[in-house]
């Protein structure tokens, strides 16, 4: 649900394994690169199978979080978690 200005921005990512390392799809690089273009009031939520989802353009902090998450859930995400809130790493 959109409220005001927000803009909500998602990707659906596959994660795969090359030589025991893992990459992200391009999808999910692209979403994370565009998010940190934007202003503040923004959040960026990964689940666990990596569908992702991000907020910007939000009324506040929370606004963001509460968005991206739901983003996230809505295209299938896993135990979505915001990992980067306003440009900033989050640790859980």
């Amino acid at each position: 649900m959109l409220k005001g200005n927000s803009l909500i921005f998602a990707a659906i990512t596959v994660a795969f394994g090359i030589s025991g390392c893992q990459s992200a799809d391009p999808g999910t690089y692209g979403l994370y690169k565009d998010y940190r273009l934007q202003s503040d009031n923004k959040a960026y939520a990964i689940g666990t199978n990596k569908i992702a989802g991000a907020a910007w353009g939000a009324r506040d902090i929370q606004e963001a979080q509460k968005l991206a998450i739901e983003t996230c859930v809505k295209l299938g995400g896993k135990n979505c978690n915001i990992v980067d809130i306003n440009g900033s790493s989050v640790t859980n």
